[in-house]
């Protein structure tokens, strides 16, 4: 079908109330995770990698269906619930937040809890702690997106070696300014929020030498317990593609690192049959309206 009459098609069952009626008798095949990164400035405000970036429209129109049609849960609802506690309800949504945008908390964090929904953070500590732009972000602007794809897969010294010369600093009104570490603590004391590791600098991981690894987790982990006065537990591995991203050298360094949940960028809900430290996620892009999504959670499971 031609996108933009699929596009319209999709709209229209929304606004019939086709996907509401059908969501509501659904159970999904496990917890749909949508993985966010950040929202979008106003029109004509630069932004690169905009694709990653949702508007606040966007996300509010998400929010509103989520909350009308799904049940949106926290990751100690999902604990209690593999402990033995309270099943987790039909159609369960768990919101995460990847990178450490200050967008998090000044655009979209009004948003999320006007709607009443958790969410996890996984905020890396690097950009937060130096007050610069991620590395990808800096790069970006000073050559070019193919220059990012490249330099993720170098060795990690030599990708270390590149990122220092690309090292640029954030002004706080830069649409990919980090969290403070102010920030930081404000987001993890607002209700429904939990905070997670995603290594300190965002390497690729798989790039690393074991100890390298260790270094980037644990460091991210001790700077982000520093911050919030509380364990990190979760996790969501940066890039996140089994194999090409990580490694099941990674998964066990997490695991011996104390994390109960981590999660990765491979694309499906997270089933009960998926190990607990490499659950899968639908990432949400810009342009994703509430029909689509909507449409994704009622049919991209089915056989």
């Amino acid at each position: 079908m031609i996108p933009a009459v699929a596009s319209l098609a999709k709209r229209c069952l929304l606004g019939s109330g086709h996907y509401a009626r059908r969501l509501k008798g659904d159970r999904f095949p496990g917890v749909a995770v949508l993985c966010y990164h950040g929202v979008r400035p106003p029109a004509g405000a630069r932004m690169d990698f905009a694709g990653l970036h949702v508007t606040l429209d966007e996300l509010d129109a998400h929010c509103r269906l989520l909350r009308e049609t799904c049940n949106p849960i926290s990751l100690d609802d999902w604990r209690r619930a593999l402990g033995g506690g309270p099943p987790l309800p039909p159609r369960p949504v768990l919101v995460t937040f990847d990178e450490g945008y200050a967008t998090l908390l000044t655009g979209a964090l009004p948003v999320i809890q006007r709607h009443d929904i958790p969410i996890v953070a996984f905020v890396w500590s690097d950009p937060v702690e130096q007050r610069s732009l991620a590395w990808y972000d800096a790069v970006v602007r000073a050559r070019s997106e193919d220059e990012v794809e490249r330099m993720k897969r170098l060795p990690y010294e030599e990708w270390r070696r590149r990122c220092a010369s690309h090292m640029v600093r954030a002004m706080d009104t830069d649409p990919c300014a980090p969290l403070s570490p102010a920030q930081v603590r404000w987001l993890a004391a607002a209700p429904n929020v939990e905070i997670g590791g995603h290594t300190a600098s965002h390497p690729i991981l798989a790039q690393a030498a074991p100890e390298q690894q260790r270094d980037e987790i644990e460091r991210n982990k001790s700077r982000l317990e520093g911050w919030v006065g509380r364990p990190v537990r979760a996790f969501a591995y940066p890039n996140g593609q089994p194999g090409d991203d990580y490694t099941p050298e990674t998964v066990k360094l997490v695991e011996e690192l104390g994390f109960d949940f981590a999660f990765t960028s491979r694309h499906g809900f997270a089933s009960s049959s998926e190990p607990p430290l490499e659950r899968s996620r639908l990432l949400m892009l810009a342009g994703i309206s509430a029909a689509e999504l909507a449409h994704r959670l009622s049919y991209s499971w089915r056989a």
